[in-house]
């Protein structure tokens, strides 16, 4: 992937002037909507936008947030800058995504914080996870993806492998992609493919040691359950939407604790099934079931959802199981 052509201007420049006046605003309005604020806020104090009424268009309260998010850097107005983006139209969602851009690239480092941790938590964690860090990734310079790709847990793996395999060939960015590859295994929306990060690993120099041991049991080692309860659905229960699964009470062995979906659940060399939901909402009061029932296993207790033949249900009750990341058993193996 080549350097942007255009890289985003640095937020209040005469070139961000210009960008603004693309989504049809004026400098001067945001000036004055932002003087404004100052006009009734202690800007030695704490600065919360909870209080503010901002009143105008979505692109002219977009532009006010981004401008007071320069002087009060906080998740609390990227919240609501975030609200901006979704009513906005295209033109201002890619202004918007520019800005994130500015952020990550020029600061001070309490704006790139706050916008790393905002990106994390409402647009990689959203549907269109895939569309804004693809986005950012052409709008910053390979230099700059640092903070992007730490963040990059939740991103679906199609989307950010190609920008992790690039990102290993700098070794600038390997504290960075060592980062973003552990949150692609033990972020709660983290997505990954576990051989594919193995080989990156296998590239990087990672100089911390815990998050190396992370990632060594992630890429290495299967997640180590123990079972308790089964729950097999009647499947000519209407209300049941998944036929050929069942449920199966377990809690994390000696292992951190991550998540891959459709992991290989194995037992004594066995596989049972695929694991494909962690924390599955059951009613137990709408769906008819019928529970085999097992001593509860100490820790906290998961009801995973498992595809596979509900007859092998009972043969999973209190025992020691493995989740092994599809292909790995296979990568690893002599």
């Amino acid at each position: 992937m080549s350097e942007p052509t255009s890289p985003p201007p640095r937020i209040g420049s005469p070139e961000w002037d210009r960008e603004l006046a693309n989504i049809g605003l004026d400098r001067r309005g945001g000036d004055a909507d932002v003087d404004a604020v100052l006009a009734t806020t202690d800007a030695h104090g704490e600065f919360d936008p909870h209080g503010l009424n901002l009143f105008g268009t979505d692109a002219e309260i977009a532009a006010d947030w981004v401008l007071l998010h320069q002087r009060f850097p906080s998740y609390g107005i990227l919240m609501y800058l975030r609200m901006c983006w979704s009513r906005g139209d295209h033109a201002l969602q890619d202004w918007i995504l520019r800005q994130f851009a500015a952020m990550l690239m020029y600061g001070p480092a309490p704006v790139a914080d706050s916008a790393e941790y905002g990106l994390w938590v409402d647009y990689f964690e959203s549907p269109e996870a895939s569309q804004v860090f693809t986005a950012l990734t052409l709008q910053l310079p390979q230099s700059h993806w640092d903070r992007l790709i730490s963040g990059a847990g939740p991103v679906p793996w199609d989307a950010k492998h190609h920008v992790f395999q690039e990102a290993a060939e700098v070794p600038a960015l390997h504290p960075a992609l060592a980062r973003g590859i552990a949150g692609s295994f033990y972020d709660v929306h983290g997505d990954v493919d576990a051989v594919d990060a193995a080989l990156l690993l296998a590239q990087l120099t990672v100089a911390d040691e815990s998050l190396l041991a992370a990632l060594t049991e992630a890429t290495t080692q299967p997640l180590r359950l123990r079972s308790g309860s089964a729950v097999i659905v009647d499947e000519s229960d209407a209300g049941w939407a998944h036929p050929g699964s069942f449920l199966l009470r377990a809690a994390v062995g000696d292992s951190r604790i991550r998540w891959v979906r459709q992991s290989e659940l194995v037992a004594a060399g066995r596989v049972y099934g695929r694991l494909a939901h962690w924390d599955f909402p059951f009613d137990p009061t709408k769906i008819t079931h019928r529970v085999v029932a097992a001593p509860e296993p100490e820790g906290r207790v998961v009801l995973f959802r498992v595809e596979g033949p509900p007859e092998h249900a009972e043969l999973l009750v209190d025992r020691e199981l493995e989740a092994w990341p599809p292909r790995l058993r296979e990568h690893l193996a002599p």
